[in-house]
C-alpha cells in the first residue's frame, strides 16, 4: 500500500516502479539509484531536511566510512538487535525496528520501550519503504548484516554501521551512542553494569561455565567473545574446554560427545517452557555439570539475541539469582 506521507503528485504507477527498485537487494547506478532518488523526494515531508537541534551537525567514523548526523536525532530506526537495545537502553523510543525472522513481535525484554515502534520488516529483509516513510533522521545497523542496503539506506537518512552485529558489542554501543549524541549517558551505564560485574566476580571467580545453544543436530557453544560469554566473563566465570571457531568464537559439538562439556555450570538457552532444556536427560546426565546440579536453564531471547546493555543487565539479574 502505498505511504500516505509521500507526495501525491506520484502516480500510481510511478510508486509501483520506485518501490520495485527498492525492493531489490542489489541496486545498479541506472534506474536503481533514480528509482530511490525519486522515493526519497517523494516521501521527504516539509521538514525532513532539518535537524531537530535547530541545525548542530556531526561526524561520525564507522564501518562504511564517515557520516554527518544531527547532534541530537530524535528519529532513529533500528535494524538490529544491539542497535534496538542501545536505543531503548538510552533512554529513547526507536520509531521502527526490525524484528528477527523468528520472532513475531519486537523484543519482549525491553519491556515498553518499543510500544510506539513500528516494525520495518525482519532484519533479514527490512523493508525500505517502510523506513522511508518514517522520515528518520539516523538510521543504524551493522556492515555484516545489512552492508549491500548501506547506499540505499543512506538516501534515506543517514546511516551508522558497526562492523558486526554482536562482535565487540560494547564498542559498538559506544559508537551507536556517539551517533545519537548519548556518549556520556552510555559510558555511565556502562560503568554501573560493570560495577555490578565486578561485584558479582567476588562470589564468582574461578568457577567455569558454558553458554549452550542446541541446535537440530548438536549443539553450539558459545565462546568467551559471544556476548552472553562475555558478560559471564565480566562476572568472574571462566568459559574453557572447547576449541573456539575463530570468525564467531563458537563450537559445535555432536550430541554423542556431550561429555566434553564439563564446567562447573552450564546455562542452556531456549524459548521452551521451564524445565525443558531440549536435550535428552541421559545425554544432560553426562555433561559434568550435571553433576554438580549446574545445568540450568535460561531465556534464549535475552542470552542470545538480547545484544546490548540491557540485555546483559539481565543476564546479572539470573547469576545474582543463582
Amino acid at each position: 500500500m502505498r505511504s500516505a506521507t509521500c507526495s501525491p503528485n506520484v502516480t500510481d504507477v510511478q510508486w509501483q516502479e520506485i518501490v520495485d527498485a527498492l525492493t531489490r537487494r542489489q541496486f545498479g547506478a541506472g534506474l536503481g539509484a533514480a528509482a530511490l532518488a525519486a522515493f526519497t523526494a517523494a516521501c521527504a515531508g516539509p521538514d525532513a531536511a532539518s535537524d531537530g537541534d535547530g541545525g548542530g551537525r556531526r561526524t561520525v567514523t564507522h564501518a562504511m566510512g564517515t557520516t554527518t548526523v544531527s547532534n541530537r536525532p530524535s528519529r532513529i530506526v533500528a535494524l538490529d538487535s544491539l542497535p534496538i537495545d542501545t536505543v531503548v537502553t538510552l533512554g529513547k523510543i526507536p520509531v521502527g525496528a526490525a524484528q528477527a525472522g523468528s520472532a513475531d513481535a519486537l523484543p519482549a525484554y525491553l519491556g515498553g520501550g518499543l510500544d510506539s515502534t513500528t516494525v520495518v520488516g525482519s532484519i533479514a529483509e527490512p523493508n525500505l519503504e517502510a523506513i522511508a516513510a518514517l522520515q528518520p533522521d539516523l538510521i543504524l545497523s551493522s556492515k555484516q548484516r545489512h552492508g549491500d542496503l548501506y547506499d540505499a539506506l543512506s538516501t534515506i537518512a543517514p546511516t551508522v554501521f558497526s562492523v558486526s552485529p554482536a562482535v565487540d558489542w560494547q564498542g559498538t554501543l559506544r559508537l551507536f551512542a556517539e551517533a545519537m549524541g548519548e556518549t556520556q549517558a552510555a559510558e555511565q551505564k556502562l560503568s554501573e553494569f560493570h560495577a555490578r560485574a565486578a561485584a558479582l566476580s567476588e562470589t564468582t571467580r574461578g568457577r567455569t561455565a558454558h553458554v549452550i545453544r542446541v541446535m537440530d543436530d548438536g549443539l553450539r557453544l558459545h565462546g568467551p567473545g559471544t556476548f552472553s560469554g562475555s558478560v559471564l566473563t565480566a562476572a568472574g566465570y571462566t568459559i574453557t574446554g572447547q576449541p573456539w571457531d575463530a570468525k564467531n568464537d563458537m563450537s559445535e559439538i555432536s550430541l554423542e560427545n556431550v561429555a566434553r562439556i564439563d564446567s562447573d555450570i552450564a546455562f542452556v538457552a531456549n524459548t521452551a517452557a521451564p524445565g525443558d532444556l531440549g536435550i535428552d536427560p541421559v545425554l544432560v546426565g553426562q555433561m559434568g555439570p550435571s553433576r554438580r546440579d549446574g545445568v540450568r536453564q535460561t531465556d534464549y531471547r535475552v542470552w542470545i539475541t538480547g545484544i546490548g546493555l540491557t540485555g546483559a543487565n539481565l543476564i546479572l539479574d539470573d547469576l545474582e539469582r543463582l
